[in-house]
This record gives structure tokens, sequence and C-alpha cells, in this order.
């Protein structure tokens, strides 16, 4: 388990002091995937090495399954970094190296025995689906195929927790799925707390099952993706389900958002609504996802001159669904 209290980051620069950290609190179960997302800068780099200790936190306290990495010094904050696997965005491999000596670095760092080390080298290579691929460099293999070598070296000393720091920014929307993929079956077989900073939606979607918005060093949305995604007017709800911030348009009705999930996603309610109202509503915009193992609709609809857009509301919302005027949401900037 990670996790964060109160944690702080403070640089100077000069005589002038940035907070690239300002009371972040998180906590990450085992067996989980909690996506951290946001802006360039937003101080996501910056709490990846407070985790580590790669960068002493200015206050504030990182746990790893109970260990205070903040209060650890010396051979004790070595011995808990060990349970900590880390992956970058770039694999940063040792280009010298074979993939299995790659692996292994870990393990010689720590002196594990020799027998021992290859055999751990082979069923992590076997493990990350490159069995073959021992005695090749880096340089012979595709982005890809180098980023399983640097989860494989990340799970070398059996960490208890994997952060991965932008794990697939720099790769092709297929070889981006492969990891995805593959990180999912990792933290299923060994039950792993996992931690994955990224700027991209498509990686929150399809692993995560909890996710954080971090702006300006604090976090500013946080929960289990089923609970921020079914907020209407919440801003990761808006950008996980993909419709854009309203912009007024000359000539059409008021503007209604609706939002649906689970059996009530999947349910006619635009049909039922029109037939209550009397009037055709449109569906001028619309996102249907499946998140987390739920179903999510969400629609924006146009509701005629002449009709109250409050009697579309409250049938909206006797058919089980959430809905608001578009223009009481506030306005969603792109998150990431």
């Amino acid at each position: 388990m990670i996790t964060v209290r109160d944690l702080s980051k403070v640089y100077r620069q000069g005589n002038r002091e940035v907070r690239a950290l300002d009371g972040v609190s998180l906590t990450v179960p085992e067996g989980s995937i909690h996506g951290i997302i946001g802006h360039s800068g937003a101080g996501k780099s910056t709490l990846v090495r407070c985790l580590t200790m790669l960068d002493k936190p200015s206050s504030g306290q990182v746990e790893i399954n109970g260990v205070d990495l903040t209060a650890a010094r010396s051979d004790a904050l070595r011995k808990a970094r060990r349970r900590i696997g880390l992956v970058f965005q770039q694999a940063n491999l040792f280009d010298s190296r074979t993939i299995a000596d790659n692996v292994a670095y870990p393990l010689e760092i720590i002196g594990a025995p020799k027998a021992r080390t290859r055999e751990k080298v082979t069923e992590l290579l076997g493990l990350v689906g490159l069995a073959d691929a021992g005695a090749a460099y880096p340089a012979q293999l595709s982005g890809g195929m180098r980023q399983r070598v640097g989860i494989a070296r990340a799970l070398a000393t059996d960490p208890d927790v994997l952060l991965f720091d932008e794990p697939t920014s720099a790769l092709d929307p297929k070889t981006t799925d492969e990891i995805l993929d593959l990180i999912q079956s990792l933290h299923y077989h060994a039950n792993l707390a996992v931690l994955v900073i990224t700027h991209e939606m498509h990686v929150v979607k399809r692993i995560c099952d909890s996710v954080s918005l971090l702006e300006g060093g604090r976090i500013v949305e946080s929960g289990r993706l089923v609970d921020v995604v079914n907020r209407l007017d919440g801003r990761l709800s808006q950008a996980l389900l993909g419709i854009p911030p309203h912009v007024d348009l000359h000539g059409v009705g008021t503007l209604v958002d609706v939002l649906s999930s689970g059996p009530k996603a999947l349910q006619p309610v635009v049909a039922h609504v029109s037939k209550a109202v009397g009037a055709e509503i449109a569906i001028l915009a619309g996102s249907v996802e499946h998140l987390a193992g739920t179903t999510f609709s969400h629609l924006r609809l146009e509701v005629p001159d002449g009709v109250d857009p409050q009697s579309v509301i409250d049938e909206l919302k006797a058919l089980g669904a959430d809905a608001a005027l578009t223009s009481s949401l506030q306005h969603v900037e792109e998150v990431a």
C-alpha cells in the first residue's frame, strides 16, 4: 500500500520559493491501480521523485506498506526503496549491457547469488513476453520491447508497489495498449499497488480503478473511477466521457446535459422525455464509455423554444439520470 500524507515540496530559485507540491494526500491500496493525471508542470514528476526519495520532501509523509520513507535513514531507507519498482517514460536501459544483464542489475546491487539472479531474470523476461531476448542489446529492440525490459527490471527485487512515470507517452497506440495490458496483468498476478503518472486519459480509462487530478501541486479532484465519472459537474467526468466544453451557438434552444450509469445508461431516455413533454428533444453530442466495469452515458440535449427546460430535467431525473442546464456546469478545461 502507498500512503501519502500532506506531502509538500518547495524549491528555492534565488529569493523566490516554488511550491511544486502543496499538501498532497492519497492512498493506493494493495491490488489497485491509481492514476495521477495533470498538465505538464502540475507536479507529477516531482511527486514520483518524492515518493521514491530521489528528492526529499519539504514536509509530509510517504509510507510504503507502513514504512515511513521520510523518516528512514541510510540502510533502512535503501531497504525500503527496494520495495518500490520504478518505470520511467524512457526505459533508461544500459546500452552496453544485454537485456538479461539490464534486468539483473538491481539483483547485482543487493548482492543476490548468481544462480538466483539467472533464475529470476529468466522468470521475469518470460513474464513480460521477452523470453528469447536476453542476449540482445537495447538498440536491437523496439520502444515497446525496451519498456517491457524496464518493467522486468523494476520487478527484479519483488517490490510491493510499482510506480510508472508516463510509461506510454513515447509509444504508438498499438504498443501503448500492449504495455497497458501488461501492467494490468502484472497487477493481477502479483497483487501490487500500482501508481501511474500520466497525461493520457486513455491510460486512465484502460487500466485505472481510481484517479486524481493534480494541478499546481495540489490534488483538486480524486476518487474511484466510477465515482468521479458519476459527477455530472466533475472535470474528470467530462474529460473521461469526451463531451467538449459548451460553446454558445446562435439559434439553438436551451442545452441540458444528462449523465446515466449502469443499466440506466442503456435506456432510451430521450425518446421517453420527448414523449413526456410533447416535443422533440435533439441530441447534439454524446459519449458512451465502459469504465471500471460500468457503462456511462453522457448526452448534451437541445430543448426547443417553448418547452420548459426544468420539465425536461425533472423527467430525466425521474428516469434515474442526473441532469442540469449546461450553462450551470462549471467550464471544463482540458485536464491533461
